[in-house]
């Protein structure tokens, strides 16, 4: 793989660090050039009180920004996940002296926060499989939705009423207020490049029986909405009635009126696995919520990647039943399947713990 470096800090510490990491990614094969030289990652060193986005042009082009702080600060995760929004990063490390060594902290799109002692070696391990991943979060929108389903569905209303219970599990975190800490120019091109608008966790989906687009066809939660209010199909829940694996699109059916801005969850690419591997499943929630004994994930694969979803479908095909089974994304949450909505929430009344264990 090809990487480029970018710079907006003068920082003896990051310098360092930039020369160590250099080294142990051309160890591993990858290849410096430029950043306008068709390159697979960024890593772009750069200030914590006023972090710089490097502007790429792909969604493919993965951004790992890197800070430094002088003294290990009791808010760091509400700063560090702040400065990863403004340099619009995939991961922001944020290095901590730590007496003569020093710590580094890892932030995530996901809100995951955890720490390893700084080796150059080690971090360039966990972030080569990130830098290879592969996005499947782009939307394909046709206006062939049913009429008898554009206001609402028997599945379209139960999401509405479980995604109110989610919230009062409290598993459903505050959305981050993204247009509070970006610029209007931050926010076209975050758009551009993901097509997010907001940012919120959690999301659900369900099979819906309609003749019209097979067994696979599923109801789920848009982007970045609050999954306590959902209220409007084409803007808030969304049809996918097939996938695009090798471009990675969603194919999602709309009504005429339609939000011109939804999109439908970057996890549909998951879900749309799951249900296409596992018959009986008849719905999936996720949720930032842990339970004891889970299978779990071993990459902080981002949400919204192949790799991801290929990964969750791996463990639940490990369990005693996929059709009701919970698996855990490290660092992150559960994905839980179900032969409906109603029947996961029984299982999981009582059982989920709202903090999510933080592990390297």
């Amino acid at each position: 793989m090809k990487f480029a470096i970018t710079k907006s800090t003068a920082s003896p510490l990051l310098d360092e660090s930039c020369a160590q990491l250099v080294e142990a990614f051309e160890s591993k094969g990858c290849v410096l050039s430029s950043p306008d030289n068709g390159v697979q990652f960024i890593l772009n060193f750069t200030d914590m009180n006023s972090p710089v986005a490097f502007r790429r042009r792909s969604q493919s082009v993965f951004v790992f920004s890197f800070v430094v702080v002088e003294h290990p600060e009791e808010n760091l995760k509400s700063l560090c996940y702040t400065a990863l929004i403004q340099s619009l990063s995939n991961l922001l490390l944020c290095f901590v002296p730590n007496g003569k060594a020093m710590d580094v902290h890892f932030a995530t799109p996901e809100a995951g926060f955890y720490q390893i002692p700084y080796d150059a070696e080690q971090v360039c391990v966990r972030l080569l499989p990130m830098a290879g991943a592969h996005f499947a979060t782009q939307n394909l929108m046709t206006t062939d939705l049913p009429e008898r389903i554009h206001s609402s569905s028997r599945i379209v209303e139960q999401i509405k009423h479980y995604g109110k219970e989610l919230d009062a599990m409290g598993v459903l975190p505050t959305p981050f207020p993204l247009r509070e800490i970006l610029t209007e120019d931050a926010m076209r091109h975050l758009y551009k490049i993901y097509g997010i608008t907001g940012a919120s966790y959690g999301n659900l989906s369900a099979r819906d029986n309609i003749a019209e687009f097979g067994s696979t066809a599923f109801w789920m939660t848009g982007r970045g909405i609050d999954k306590s209010n959902i209220e409007t199909v084409g803007k808030d829940v969304m049809l996918i009635k097939g996938f695009d694996m090798y471009s990675g699109t969603a194919l999602v059916s709309m009504p005429p009126a339609y939000d011109q801005k939804a999109r439908v969850s970057v996890d549909a690419v998951e879900h749309w696995l799951i249900y296409s591997e596992f018959p009986h499943v008849g719905a999936i929630v996720h949720a930032h919520a842990w339970m004891d004994g889970v299978l779990c994930t071993r990459q902080n694969y981002p949400c919204g990647t192949r790799e991801l979803a290929e990964e969750v479908v791996t463990l639940l095909r490990q369990t005693d039943d996929p059709s009701r089974a919970s698996v855990g994304l490290k660092n992150h949450g559960l994905t839980i399947t179900g032969a409906s909505l109603e029947e996961i929430f029984r299982r999981i009344r009582g059982k989920l713990k709202i903090q999510v264990p933080m592990f390297a």
